[in-house]
C-alpha cells in the first residue's frame, strides 16, 4: 500500500525507540506532565522558581556567640565571642554579642534580627532594663523595649524586622529603600537606676542556688523576600 510521508511503525512505539533529546518542550501538551508522573525527590530546590516551596527565606545566619565562623550565601561572618557577663549602668552601652555587620543577599526585601540572651537582676532585688536597637548607627525608635520585675532573671529575646525595600525611608520604623552594602545592627541597653539594676549573660540562679555561670547568647539573622 502506498503512503504519503514515512511508512508507519509496524509495532507500538516505546520509550526505547525514542532517541534522547529529540522531543522538545514545545512538542509536549500543556497537561502532559502532572505531579503524579514526577517521582518524589527528583526535583532539586535549585530547579524551583523563586517563591515556590512554601518559604520566603533567602538565607538564615544563626549561631551561638562563641567566636564561630558561619558561611552563608552572602558571605562568611565571625560571631562575637562572649566569655563573661555584662553589668549595665545608667548610661547606654552596646550589648555584648548583639552586633553584626551584615550585607543581605540580592533580592532581599526584609531582614529579621533576633538576639537571645540571659538577663537578670544585679545587686538590687528589682531589675529594670531599657533596650534600644540601632541600624547603621541610627536608632530605630519603634524597637524600644523595657524589661522590669522583682528578682527578674530569665531568657531575653529581642526581635525586629527591617523593611529594606520600602518606597521611602523611615527612621522610626527602620525602613530603608535598599541594602546593598554592609550595615551594623546592634542593641544598646542601660539599667533603670541604682536601685533597679540589670546584667546580661549571667545565669544567676540554677539547681536551687545562686550561679555566676556565663550563658552564651545566640544571634540569628534571616533574609526574606516578599512574594
Amino acid at each position: 500500500m502506498p503512503y504519503i510521508g514515512q511508512i508507519p511503525a509496524s509495532k507500538l512505539l516505546t520509550a526505547s525507540d525514542i532517541t534522547d533529546g529529540v522531543i522538545s518542550t514545545a512538542k509536549l501538551a500543556d497537561s502532559s506532565v502532572t505531579s503524579a508522573k514526577i517521582t518524589d525527590g527528583t526535583i532539586a530546590s535549585g530547579d524551583l522558581a523563586s517563591g515556590v516551596g512554601g518559604s520566603n527565606i533567602i538565607e538564615m545566619l544563626s549561631s551561638p556567640c562563641n567566636g564561630t565562623q558561619v558561611t552563608v550565601p552572602s558571605g562568611t561572618y565571625t560571631m562575637p565571642d562572649i566569655t563573661s557577663g555584662q553589668d549595665c549602668t545608667t548610661s547606654y552601652a552596646d550589648v555584648t554579642g548583639s552586633s553584626i555587620n551584615y550585607t543581605p543577599p540580592s533580592g532581599t526585601t526584609r531582614v529579621n534580627y533576633k538576639f537571645y540572651s540571659q538577663i537578670s537582676y544585679d545587686t538590687a532585688n528589682y531589675h529594670g532594663t531599657h533596650v534600644r536597637f540601632y541600624l547603621d548607627g541610627t536608632e530605630v525608635t519603634d524597637a524600644r523595649r523595657t524589661f522590669y520585675g522583682n528578682y527578674l532573671a530569665g531568657g531575653f529575646t529581642f526581635e525586629y524586622t527591617i523593611n529594606c525595600g520600602a518606597s521611602g525611608a523611615n527612621t522610626a520604623h527602620g525602613d530603608i529603600t535598599s541594602w546593598t552594602s554592609a550595615k551594623i545592627m546592634k542593641l544598646q541597653a542601660r539599667e533603670y537606676d541604682s536601685g533597679n539594676q540589670s546584667q546580661f549573660h549571667v545565669l544567676k540562679l540554677f539547681d536551687g542556688a545562686g550561679s555566676s555561670a556565663v550563658v552564651v547568647p545566640t544571634l540569628t539573622i534571616t533574609a526574606l523576600k516578599d512574594s
